[in-house]
């Protein structure tokens, strides 16, 4: 395992073991003195009946004096947790008087208890998808998705749960959270939608990089100031003001997701078309959470909004969308021991806030049992490896070793058909491909012949003159090429999932005998790099078996020629009269 999965593992375990807690008890430090303020006044507009605030006498139209406040009262007046004390000096008809309020829990619905932890519960599968796509490939831009996926976990429950630190502390966390799971956390989305799919900033792309680092420094700068002026004098609508630029966001990309797909071709749009939806559905979703609304609204919408990145990871590991490092069966077995880690977590927080009920124990208790099934998991990893691999990867593994016996059995090939077979028909049969070829150099013509294919029709190319593009750059690379790099763009080559995505070249004595060319899986994926490694070892397999076939039918020319010189002397010899010589023999005197 590399540095990068390794830091990926390690940092998403952390952030899942501080936002999980949260998950069961974050509602229930949610509480309220039951007033709703406008800040910019400061003006009381309403008091909730049988509330704190209105046994204390606060009536609508009455002031709060919140210079009076100091940073952390500011804080328990945005958001209190329930058994907050707080004194306020309320001004009514320019008169002062001093009142104190003990805040109380929110009323909430058993239905809405469940979505807040439902909701949580999407942030982890958030943060196990990120960790899974960066532990495939590790990238920048999959990079960027796990920052994205990280920031996703519902700051206002997860501050309200982490009110019980030390003031000053607290302040760090309040900020910290407020700039960082705040609003801002939508940026990671432009420049990983900027590289994605293939991780490269090019062409039009190029244009608004620039553009987009100087929005993300202007946004960071932005979301610093309003945490600040939230922390220390309040600040009216702060959603208003946190959600406005995400929402700018969550535009750009979406407009750049559609972009990227209007300008792709064949097979990639056909992928590009439901991780585009998906991503697009999560976007909406995200929009929604940031606009007033019911309480249900802003968790319904975060449980929603998975749809993004379930897209993605489908894209990746179905449509073959991005190009990971296939060691899909260590990531199903790290995302399975993820999950169980979180299932442990929270099953572990459930027992200690019922039963323990010291909280700062409780928390220990978390970490210790945490630390232990660390242990645990890392013994049973093994085990599940093994697992894994009888269960998902049967067929992948029954296909990979037919191509494998295929490619070491051409060597001992007799008859050009059975590499015909080999190097297109057991192809397409275990892979399942849409389309594959080969082309072989034609005796004394300067071009290369379609001789034997499955998903070309007779419309499509037959022959290719030796100075070609696709010849000669495999003559000159000498190596299997992808699509991409050889760039033959010919009407007359099959389109959509058979289009040709890999060229294998066919070298006997140093000459460039033929080539195979393959398309993408029936169901349009791409070939994945394992694919494309057992695809390309058929090459030199198959160039072997023609160097022995043209061997062979050689031999037996050579053989023909020599019997028929000795019979050509035995007619000779009897025309003339005489008995050839024998080898070992005297030749017979003139």
């Amino acid at each position: 395992m590399n540095r990068q999965r390794a830091w990926v593992i390690a940092l998403s375990l952390i952030a899942l073991v501080i936002f999980m807690p949260a998950a069961s008890d974050g509602w229930k430090r949610d509480g309220t003195f039951g007033m709703r303020i406008e800040r910019a006044e400061p003006l009381v507009r309403s008091v909730t009946p049988g509330s704190p605030a209105a046994d204390a006498g606060i009536v609508a139209g009455d002031r709060i004096d919140l210079r009076a406040l100091g940073e952390y009262d500011h804080l328990k007046l945005m958001a209190p947790a329930p058994g907050t004390t707080l004194h306020l000096s309320v001004l009514r008809d320019g008169v002062p008087r001093e009142v104190t309020l003990t805040a109380v829990a929110r009323n909430l619905s058993q239905s809405l208890r469940l979505l807040i932890l439902a909701e949580f519960l999407s942030t982890a599968a958030f943060i196990v998808v990120g960790a899974l796509l960066v532990f495939l490939r590790p990238a920048p831009m999959t990079w960027w998705l796990w920052l994205y996926c990280v920031g996703i976990v519902p700051v206002n429950e997860l501050l309200d749960f982490y009110s019980f630190l030390p003031e000053q502390v607290y302040h760090v966390v309040w900020l910290v959270g407020r700039v960082l799971l705040g609003g801002f956390s939508a940026f990671p989305l432009m420049p990983f939608v900027l590289r994605f799919p293939e991780d490269r900033i090019t062409g039009w792309r190029a244009r608004v990089r620039v553009p987009a680092i100087a929005f993300t420094a202007v946004l960071l700068v932005y979301y610093i100031s309003i945490a600040w002026i939230g922390l220390h004098d309040g600040l009216d609508h702060y959603s208003l003001f946190n959600g406005l630029p995400a929402l700018g966001v969550y535009l750009f990309s979406a407009t750049l997701l559609l972009l990227t797909y209007q300008r792709s071709h064949g097979s990639d749009r056909q992928r590009l078309k439901w991780v585009v939806t998906g991503m697009l559905v999560g976007f909406v979703a995200q929009i929604i959470v940031y606009l007033p609304g019911p309480a249900w609204q802003a968790p319904l919408c975060e449980l929603i909004s998975i749809a993004m990145p379930i897209s993605v990871v489908y894209a990746a590991l179905r449509q073959r969308l991005i190009d990971v490092d296939f060691v899909i069966n260590r990531a199903i077995v790290y995302a399975i021991m993820t999950a169980l880690l979180i299932a442990f977590v929270s099953l572990i927080d459930f027992v200690t806030s019922h039963f323990i009920s010291e909280y700062h124990l409780a928390l220990y208790a978390e970490a210790a049992a945490t630390i232990a099934v660390g242990f645990a998991l890392d013994r049973f990893r093994g085990e599940l490896d093994r697992f894994t691999e009888r269960i998902f990867f049967k067929a992948r593994h029954q296909a990979e070793a037919q191509l494998e016996r295929v490619a070491r059995s051409l060597e001992f090939a007799t008859r050009e058909e059975s590499i015909e077979e080999a190097l297109v028909d057991e192809p397409i049969r275990w892979l399942r491909l849409a389309s594959a070829a080969l082309f072989v150099a034609d005796d004394g013509s300067a071009t290369y012949s379609r001789i034997h294919s499955t998903g070309w029709d007779e419309g499509h190319i037959e022959h290719l003159p030796d100075d070609a593009a696709v010849v000669r750059y495999l003559k000159t690379e000498r190596r299997p090429l992808d699509a991409k790099e050889v760039s033959w763009d010919d009407a007359a080559l099959p389109h959509g999932a058979a289009a040709p995505l890999l060229y294998v070249p066919i070298f006997c004595r140093e000459a460039l005998f033929g080539f195979a060319v393959y398309g993408a899986h029936k169901d349009t994926t791409t070939l994945d790099p394992a694919e494309v490694e057992l695809l390309s070892a058929l090459g030199p397999r198959a160039g072997i078996a023609f160097d022995h076939i043209s061997y062979i039918a050689m031999s037996e020319q050579l053989a023909d020629a020599t019997e028929r010189a000795s019979l050509n002397e035995k007619l000779l010899a009897a025309w003339l009269g005489r008995t050839p010589a024998q080898p070992g023999e005297p030749a017979a005197p003139e």
